[in-house]
């Protein structure tokens, strides 16, 4: 197995892309893929010896092994195709695509995150891959749209999604027992939250969760019809000023009751394994939890936590499935059909989904979801059950954030803690936050 081309200027990964994790593998097949087939097809001495440039994010070693353990099963099921794989790590990744893109060499096979899906299709650097589905040479039969809309720009399948993630409500089962409190389900509502945080103040002496995030907000949004962002991404997405005011207010209220944790407690949490709710200090973890952090909270309790859906998103508006990356082709590719082959291997073959074992995010293809249920730990089962409960109470994704988005992120959080220190009302920061969010994003180029 030919080695990946040597990392260049490794950064410090982000916690949150470092956890992400899965893929599901594909078929091996380009005539009539399954998403159980164990890709053990082979080609006669007449086919055409084909080599596949592929280009993908790391940074880790594991992830290195991971995508190297996928080619060479796909190698080994298809002989006359060759993959060699260059990867590059934090923002060296965009920056060598840009260069490729530019002097016209990039790989046949790109891994691609949601941020930048948008930009590769509008410079044209993406190969529309519908034709392909519908041949079924990548099989998404079966598939929820839920899961494919992601990839998906103006109606065009640019992307395969290669593993799942969502946003979570962790929640301790045993507290909520002992204060006699029923498990969130799918159409919990904010006002039972309330009343469940109030219940386990008054029986347990413990905090309920803490204030809620920038993320939470987004999906609050979403509840009510709106967005973050307007579609052009040069203002926020929503006009009424009350959806602020309103998320703060309950807040504030349960801030004032003592239902939640201070808000100095929480800006001195410093990663995943800090704050109340790892902890054992609140019986909910709302603290813009991803499904794929199950493994750390269930290591830091020493027991299994409990998932659950947000308040309010039982009518299926505001909770999204969130794909860790994609995988796209090169629209000057020569070889584009073998491309695809290798795209839905990754995705939907079950050795290579054993050997990726959800590194890159669950499997959403359900033949797969069903095969690997043998070979998850107990945890990865949780996490598997919680996203097809998501799977059927989601709406599509929102478009990836503007340029300025992170700078919108950092506008909201000081906006938050200066409501939450009530040095300023929920109006007023619902104001400050407009005026300072709108210039961030007209500025940003």
């Amino acid at each position: 197995m030919r080695k990946a081309m040597k990392v260049i200027g490794l950064l410090a990964m982000s916690l949150t892309m470092t956890l992400a994790g899965c893929s599901q593998g594909g078929n091996g097949s380009s005539e009539s893929p399954s998403a159980t087939n164990n890709g053990s097809s082979q080609t006669d001495d007449t086919t055409e010896n084909v080599t596949l440039r592929m280009s993908y994010w790391a940074g880790s070693q594991l992830t290195v092994d991971k995508n190297n353990a996928v080619i060479e099963l796909f190698e080994k099921a298809h002989p006359h195709i060759k993959i060699e794989a260059e990867y590059y790590a934090g923002d060296a990744y965009n920056d060598k695509i840009n260069v490729q893109a530019a002097s016209n060499s990039l790989p046949d096979i790109i891994r691609v995150d949601y941020s930048q899906i948008q930009n590769y299709v509008n410079k044209g650097l993406l190969l529309p891959l519908d034709d392909y589905i519908a041949d079924r040479t990548i099989d998404m039969e079966g598939v929820a749209e839920v899961n494919m809309k992601g990839g998906m720009i103006d109606g065009t399948t640019y992307g395969i999604n290669i593993g799942n993630n969502a946003l979570v409500m962790f929640y301790d089962p045993d507290k909520l027992s002992e204060a006699g409190v029923n498990p969130p389900g799918p159409d919990y509502s904010w006002e039972q939250y309330e009343a469940d945080m109030s219940t386990v103040k008054e029986k347990l002496g413990l905090y309920g969760d803490t204030h809620l995030t920038r993320e939470t907000f987004e999906v609050w949004l979403r509840q009510h019809g709106k967005k973050l962002y307007a579609a052009d991404q040069k203002t926020l997405g929503y006009e009424d000023d009350q959806l602020f005011v309103s998320f703060m207010e309950q807040q504030l209220k349960w801030q004032q009751e003592e239902l939640i944790s201070p808000i100095s407690v929480e800006l001195e949490i410093r990663g995943l394994e800090d704050g109340p709710f790892p902890k054992g200090e609140s019986a909910f973890g709302g603290y813009s939890y991803w499904s794929n952090h199950a493994d750390i909270m269930e290591t830091q309790l020493g027991k299994p936590v409990g998932m659950a859906m947000f308040p309010g998103s039982g009518d299926g508006k505001g909770m999204y499935m969130k794909p860790s990356f994609f995988h796209g082709v090169w629209s000057d590719s020569k070889h584009p059909k073998e491309a695809a082959m290798f795209i839905d291997f990754f995705t939907n073959n079950i050795d290579a989904a054993k050997s990726l074992n959800a590194y890159f995010g669950m499997p959403y293809h359900p033949n797969l979801v069903q095969d690997m249920q043998s070979t998850f730990s107990e945890t990865q089962k949780r996490v598997s059950t919680y996203l097809q409960e998501v799977e059927q109470y989601s709406s599509e994704i929102d478009p990836p954030a503007p340029v300025a988005g992170t700078e919108v992120g950092k506008i909201f959080t000081n906006v938050a803690s200066e409501i939450f220190y009530e040095r300023i009302t929920p109006a007023e920061g619902a104001a400050k936050f407009r005026t300072e969010a709108n210039a961030a994003l007209a500025k940003a180029k």
